[in-house]
């Protein structure tokens, strides 16, 4: 059976706009509460790195700085992000720290609130470097890839074979993100009394 996506070249109606453009959108900035405090991650400056040392104690002096939290903060285990697209146990010892502990992979890497002594590593620029193994993102897994599997539909070679026409080339994605009108942004309210956190959230 031949599945087609109607998506691709069709209209979509957003449904959103209209608030935005009559000025009635609501932000996560422009939520406020009592005794509001504010929140900014040091994200790292470079590719690949291991951290050497992280110093709080000028951010802690600062006027208004609350509290600094790194990952030491968290403790023996800081939570990983998973590999959401393919859920699959080889991904587990690739998962992202939500906050980097003894090292940095990848530029705007969370860190810190504080100033950071980073010693660089040789980065990981594309799959070729990182077939190699020579610097590794994960040192205790020991390689770079994280599975390798072949997936077959159909006869490919019989259709390459009996195409009118066969071209080979290589492509190349650049970096490339999301910008959204406001950056992902929350809001935790934390209720002493109920023992209950609120967490109101925004894309």
């Amino acid at each position: 059976m031949r599945t087609v996506n109607s998506l691709i070249g069709s209209p979509i109606e957003r449904v959103e706009d209209l608030r935005f453009l009559r000025g009635r959108g609501q932000y996560v900035d422009d939520v406020t509460r009592e005794g509001l405090l504010h929140a900014a991650i040091l994200r790292s400056s470079v590719a690949h790195g291991r951290i050497r040392s992280i110093d709080t104690s000028v951010a802690l002096a600062l006027p208004g700085v609350h509290s600094v939290i790194t990952a030491k903060d968290i403790g023996n285990r800081v939570p990983r992000v998973p590999m959401r697209l393919q859920p699959l146990p080889d991904f587990e010892p690739f998962g992202q720290p939500v906050i980097a502990e003894t090292k940095v992979r990848y530029v705007g890497e969370a860190l810190a609130l504080v100033l950071a002594d980073i010693e660089p590593l040789p980065a990981v620029p594309d799959r070729h470097a990182s077939a190699k193994n020579e610097s590794l993102l994960f040192e205790d897994v020991g390689r770079n890839l994280a599975i390798k599997f072949r997936a077959l539909r159909g006869d490919a070679a019989a259709a390459f074979q009996d195409a009118p026409y066969v071209r080979r080339e290589s492509f190349r994605v650049q970096r490339h993100f999301a910008l959204p009108m406001e950056p992902r942004g929350l809001l935790a309210e934390w209720d002493a009394a109920r023992g209950r956190l609120t967490v109101n959230g925004g894309d």
